[in-house]
């Protein structure tokens, strides 16, 4: 049966299933949901864990050895499934089918994966966990939810209802849940007591955005070259920055590759941006930037990055650093290469 992921708790409390399947687009979520069955596990009595990593090659006969095995340590075990796609094959749709349906008693089975495509979903493999177990499925969150995402967990662990500060997390994590979830954990620090002194909080947040990736792009959007340079030098010291650059830069390109298409086909600015969710403190700077760059050349510059990601990867041989940097000042509109 399907299960909201908002009344996992309540379900947990009543009873504990034999089966949970968690899957989804956010990461995140789906960590937290994975964390409220195991708790709940543990307080009937499911101490002992094994995970297994599951691709299309994977020896299903590893899970029933295990479950034939039988512990000296706990008569109740977690069997942790994590699926790295929902691409099974025959064999493994059949083996998770046959093992779906028939769960030992002393058994907990939890299978988690991403995304999986309606196809996916109607699979005889999916079919057989909806009936035999509790699916819960994490949609991605929209920036227009995002907001409302965030005052829940703030009030969950105790911090004032604050429109403002919420707002604000909201605009500089872009999506990001992971970000989010990390600014209301500073501020549960920073504020024990819940009570958020608002002033000193926003002018904390619009100084350290400045220095984020999410600052960066910003500021690569706003047209401000000579600040990108400053605040892309500034980053060089992580070596994962480039990885979360490329993917976020992603983003931001696509959408607004998406937004220049819908332009010319209805020059209603305004009722694109609300279409697309643009915050309203960004919709000047988002404007600008669709009349600064025409399609063509928005395009370019999200094929040069398809090309730095594959050299992140190994499979591709450009500088990654330098052409991050360019593709940054072209953004702000420095080097006009991409007419």
């Amino acid at each position: 049966m399907r299960i909201k992921p908002e009344a996992l708790n309540s379900q947990l409390t009543k009873a504990l299933e034999s089966l949970y399947f968690v899957f989804g687009a956010e990461p995140l979520l789906i960590e937290q949901s994975l964390e409220q069955i195991l708790s709940a596990a543990k307080l009937t009595g499911f101490d002992e864990k094994s995970s297994f990593e599951i691709d299309g090659n994977f020896d299903w006969g590893l899970i029933s050895a295990e479950i034939a095995n039988i512990s000296l340590f706990s008569p109740k075990r977690i069997i942790n499934c994590i699926l790295k796609t929902g691409k099974l094959g025959v064999k493994g749709s059949s083996a998770l089918t046959k093992l779906a349906s028939n769960i030992p008693s002393d058994i907990l089975l939890i299978i988690s994966t991403g995304k999986l495509d309606p196809s996916q979903q109607k699979s005889k493999w999916f079919k057989t966990l909806e009936q035999h177990g509790s699916v819960i499925q994490h949609w991605e969150i929209s920036s227009a939810h995002l907001m409302g995402w965030i005052s829940n967990h703030m009030a969950g662990i105790g911090l004032e209802t604050n429109k403002a500060v919420a707002q604000s997390i909201a605009f500089y994590a872009q999506g990001n849940l992971l970000a989010a979830m990390q600014e209301i954990q500073k501020l549960k620090m920073a504020y024990p007591d819940g009570v958020i002194n608002t002033q000193a909080f926003l002018i904390q947040a619009q100084e350290q955005s400045k220095y984020t990736i999410y600052g960066l792009i910003d500021t690569a959007l706003s047209g401000d070259s000579a600040q990108v340079n400053k605040i892309y030098n500034t980053l060089l010291g992580d070596s994962a920055m480039p990885i979360f650059l490329s993917s976020s830069l992603y983003k931001e390109l696509k959408t607004l590759i998406d937004m220049s298409i819908e332009m010319h086909q209805n020059n209603n600015i305004s009722s694109i941006l609300q279409n697309h969710h643009v915050w309203s403190t960004k919709k000047a700077v988002v404007t600008s930037v669709l009349k600064r760059h025409p399609y063509q050349r928005l395009q370019k510059l999200l094929l040069l990055l398809g090309r730095i990601d594959r050299s992140i990867k190994g499979m591709d041989n450009l500088n990654v650093i330098d052409e991050l940097r360019i593709l940054l000042l072209n953004l702000a509109g420095k080097n006009q290469w991409a007419q």
